[in-house]
């Protein structure tokens, strides 16, 4: 049988060198540091991170060729030297699903898609999950917990053409059948009994 060789070294290391392992980052972002990152997604062609603690994502095209290699494109900010919630705030989740990009835009309380992967700094996206529209920030839609409302989406998947999202604050997943749209009921809840009740344990003991 075959053994696995543990290394405590990782193949590429994004980001800033952290010497003792917990050092933090720079009070000011730039192009290679990150700040509490929540989410990464990686393929053939691109990495994909969520800087969720500077409220961006950062993206490398191809494969970075060495470590702390500076990013190429900067989403939620209009450079790399600017931090504060402005489009993200608390960004987690990030994933390429079909050739669109999708970030879980957790304390904007929403899914923001990309119909084509960006190309520029801040660009912005095509299309939103959970709110009305990009002005929309408030938790289930501003009103009480529904089917199409998201609270605290920190995380999504999609599995065998099922998209699934983690609406945490809500206490429960969401799952639909292909790809959705907003204002589109999920096909599943799981957690609780229907799409307008929150509790925690479903109230169980």
């Amino acid at each position: 049988m075959d053994t696995i060789k543990l290394t405590a070294y990782p193949e590429r290391w994004l980001g800033g060198p952290a010497p003792g392992g917990l050092v933090l980052p720079p009070a000011h972002p730039n192009r290679i540091h990150l700040y509490a990152p929540r989410g990464v997604y990686i393929d053939d062609d691109i990495v994909v991170a969520a800087d969720s603690g500077n409220h961006r994502v950062l993206i490398w095209y191809s494969w970075p060729e060495n470590d702390h290699a500076p990013a190429d494109i900067v989403l939620g900010q209009p450079d790399f030297e600017t931090e504060g919630p402005k489009l993200f705030h608390l960004p987690t989740g990030v994933a390429v699903i079909e050739g669109k990009l999708f970030v879980a835009d957790a304390w904007h309380h929403r899914l923001l898609i990309w119909e084509t992967f960006p190309k520029i700094n801040n660009q912005p996206p095509d299309y939103v999950l959970g709110q009305e529209d990009l002005s929309g920030t408030s938790p289930n839609r501003g009103g009480k917990v529904s089917p199409t409302g998201f609270y605290w989406p920190y995380n999504f998947a999609y599995i065998d053409e099922w998209f699934y999202v983690a609406d945490t604050g809500n206490r429960r997943v969401l799952g639909w059948k292909g790809l959705p749209e907003d204002g589109r009921v999920p096909d599943v809840i799981l957690g609780q009994p229907n799409g307008y009740v929150n509790s925690e344990n479903r109230e169980k003991a």
